[in-house]
């Protein structure tokens, strides 16, 4: 066996550096547990997707260690290593963490990550060190090959904790999905600006209000993080169904005519706007539904109008509200263009402030004679009992998770139906007709909404929605009380 060579005297680097550091008997040593596929570390950490599809083939035990074990050499707080992974590859435990939540029932191994509670708790640092770990073990699955989807929401935690075996001193911190992607995504989504995130020893940008009030939000501002969320990361999302149905629903009510695309010597098609759509999957079924019109949309910035008329078939033509930017050809809707204009769950978004400007707008894009089509959520609705409920009970928090039609995206709150009349009547616009749906939640809507609560909380949830359905049927009731209302307006 060769032996070292010796060092160079005047180059003060000891050729072999392992020997000096090299660590107590039992320890790891860092070395490769398995064969190390060549890639470049920018091309794995560019190249790494979220997979929400995984092949149901079960991965080595082989290629699981070697994803454990990146893993254990993140840096970790004090350097205390407080972590615990425990890999399920039992289809039988998997099939209960899946019971747990939908996103744990999608790959052949979840790696349920711990770390001790008492250990490095000021600052989080302890999910901080548990997260470090999390990367690592998704970068490494990206050079084997494998895919991997980063599960935070797992339902009851202490459940996940209970299935798996762990003791109580380990808080389950997140759960890695693992396996061979069936469909990885080709192209990333787009990532903030750097200039936009980044700061030299000041910060000089606005903070993005975590508020889930409007009237906290700059219309800017709320422009900027709705361009965010929908560039770069809502493109999965597919409407609800109760949603559709009540779309179908005012549809088939207030514009019950032109379901057939136009024949080619036809007139010029009528004009339909729709206002604010935001992720456009509203915006898609009513092209699809009503082909008998032109679509046009108008958004807060040219990247999201693009997005939306990328949904539709012929791509509907884009417009600006509220600040125009001619430089991109980005210009505000013409005056007195639309047979039909749409503002769908929009309004709840916008502060106060700036309601008036937004329906003043509208009555001028509408012809004379033509119809404003509004939807909104009522505060006189179940709505906040059940929002009031999710935040009490551990759900999902923040701008991103309030429960709303479509999902919306940033500040939600319920409107009062008399105050939606006042303003579209100071407008200029006159209601023709009202409708009402959903007084109480579906089943569908529950089975979705509690996908994540422990089954106990579940089963309370929806045993008391059940017994609601019944008053739900009550005459009129729908219309006084329906979470979705619309309105029917006509430019006067």
């Amino acid at each position: 066996m060769p032996s070292d060579p010796a060092p160079d005297p005047g180059s003060g680097i000891d050729p072999a550096p392992e020997r000096a550091h090299f660590p107590a008997t039992g320890c790891d040593d860092g070395r490769p547990v398995g064969p190390t596929p060549a890639m470049d570390f920018w091309q794995a950490l560019y190249a790494r997707r979220s997979v929400r599809r995984f092949r149901a083939d079960p991965v080595p035990r082989e290629l699981i260690d070697q994803v454990l074990h990146a893993g254990i050499w993140a840096p970790s707080s004090c350097n205390y290593q407080m972590w615990d992974v425990v890999a399920v590859d039992d289809p039988a435990l998997n099939a209960r963490l899946g019971a747990l939540s939908s996103q744990m029932g999608n790959a052949p191994v979840n790696l349920v990550v711990s770390y001790a509670r008492e250990f490095s708790q000021e600052g989080w640092a302890n999910v901080q060190s548990a997260s470090a770990m999390i990367q690592n073990m998704s970068l490494a699955a990206q050079v084997l090959g494998l895919g991997t989807f980063w599960i935070t929401q797992m339902g009851e935690r202490e459940e996940v904790r209970a299935i798996v075996g762990l003791p109580h001193d380990r808080l389950v911190i997140a759960v890695l999905a693992l396996g061979y992607p069936k469909v990885t995504p080709q192209k990333g989504p787009p990532r903030r600006p750097l200039a936009q995130v980044t700061h030299y020893n000041h910060y000089a940008g606005r903070p993005i209000p975590s508020s889930l009030d409007p009237a906290d939000w700059p219309s800017d501002l709320l422009a900027v993080y709705q361009r965010a969320r929908v560039l770069n990361g809502l493109r999965h999302n597919k409407p609800r169904p109760w949603e559709t149905r009540a779309l179908l629903d005012i549809l088939e009510r207030f514009v019950p005519h032109g379901r057939a695309a136009p024949a080619e010597d036809a007139p010029p098609a009528p004009r339909w706007l729709d206002v604010l759509p935001c992720t456009g999957i509203l915006t898609e079924r009513m092209s699809r539904e009503r082909r008998g019109f032109r679509f046009d949309v108008v958004e807060r910035t040219p990247d999201v109008a693009a997005f939306v008329s990328a949904r539709t078939r012929p791509r509907a033509g884009r417009h600006a509200w509220p600040a125009p930017d001619p430089q991109r050809g980005f210009g505000p809707p013409p005056d007195g263009a639309y047979d039909v204009v749409t503002c769908l769950f929009r309004l709840e978004d916008l502060a106060p402030r700036d309601r008036p400007a937004l329906l003043c707008a509208m009555a001028h894009w509408v012809a004379p004679g033509g119809r404003v089509l509004l939807g909104f959520v009522s505060a006189r609705s179940f709505h906040g009992l059940t929002e009031s409920l999710r935040r009490r009970g551990g759900g999902p928090k923040g701008v991103e998770y309030v429960l709303a039609p479509d999902p919306n995206i940033g500040p939600f709150e319920p409107l009062e139906p008399r105050d939606v009349e006042r303003l579209a009547a100071e407008a200029g616009l006159a209601v023709e007709g009202r409708l009402g749906r959903q007084a109480v939640p579906g089943r569908e809507e529950l089975a979705f909404r509690t996908r994540n609560l422990s089954p106990s909380s579940r089963r309370l949830v929806r045993a008391a929605a059940a017994l609601a359905s019944a008053a739900g049927r009550l005459p009129g009731l729908e219309a006084r009380r329906g979470r979705f209302q619309y309105l029917c307006l006509r430019r006067a």
